[in-house]
């Protein structure tokens, strides 16, 4: 988890931020840290491109799987 003593985010909890899957707290812990280091930044972005790319997945095989089903 980030802290101001240079800790980085780990992808885990990263990644969970990218899906919204955290705490109101833990979310402002992640923003302050955000607005200073450059690294994390470039780290949530991948992050952000992975969920987006992994959600687009879901939803085309979501697509596959009712139109052979005929639903």
């Amino acid at each position: 988890m980030a802290t101001q003593g240079g800790v980085h985010i780990d992808e885990e909890t990263m990644e969970k931020y990218s899906m919204a899957k955290l705490s109101d707290k833990a979310v402002a812990r992640i923003e302050e840290h955000l607005l200073i280091c450059e690294r994390c930044r470039q780290s949530l972005a991948a992050s952000d491109a992975h969920v987006a790319a992994m959600r687009l997945a879901d939803r085309k095989s979501t697509r596959l799987n009712s139109s052979h089903l005929g639903i």
